[in-house]
């Protein structure tokens, strides 16, 4: 199926989102909260939140991380524009590459399957390389494997040791329930 066609049925993709600028809890809950706003997306669960150090870029405070799983009638395509818009609505410039940041939103998986397009890569291109976005997204897609088979947790075991990651609690909330996206 292409990255532009909305699915026909109810998917599951799993999203990794992350913050170190002002309050760092709020912006995940937000966004967690505008991501099940939205009316083709419902947010299904949601990991500890888990403090890690900076990865690239400059000089910066810790994040806070999550993983999300949702269930969304979108595309991979509008999926990603929705988590842009998410966060535009809080606040996000992009001005520098692996800069801080009120919260960034990105696609981890998708329903098992390999986009790679200009301005589109699932999974994400460095999952397997960042024990950050690993470590949450485990409790959140147990037994998931990747789209070529392998799974989530030896993906986690080659960058043992891991070092740098302390869970610090489940203060993010799935929202109420509410029914399956619309078609």
């Amino acid at each position: 199926m292409s990255a532009l066609l909305p699915p026909l049925r109810d998917e599951v993709a799993f999203l990794g989102l992350g913050s170190n600028l002002g309050d760092r809890f709020d912006h995940l809950q937000d966004a967690v909260g505008l991501l099940d706003a939205d009316p083709r997306t419902r947010v299904d669960a949601v990991s500890t939140v888990y403090e890690t150090e900076p990865v690239g870029g400059p000089e910066q405070e810790a994040y806070y991380n999550i993983a999300v799983r949702v269930i969304t009638r979108h595309s991979p395509r509008r999926l990603l524009g929705l988590c842009h818009s998410v966060e535009r609505a809080l606040g996000r410039v992009r001005t520098q590459r692996w800069g801080p940041r009120t919260i960034d939103v990105d696609i981890l998986l998708y329903d098992g399957r390999i986009v790679a397009t200009r301005t589109l890569e699932i999974p994400h291109p460095r999952l397997t390389e960042r024990a950050f976005a690993l470590v949450p997204l485990l409790e959140v897609a147990p037994g998931t494997p990747l789209p070529d088979g392998s799974s989530l947790a030896t993906a986690l075991g080659r960058l043992a040791p891991i070092e740098g990651i302390t869970a610090i609690g489940s203060q993010i909330r799935v929202p109420a329930r509410r029914p399956s996206p619309a078609p």
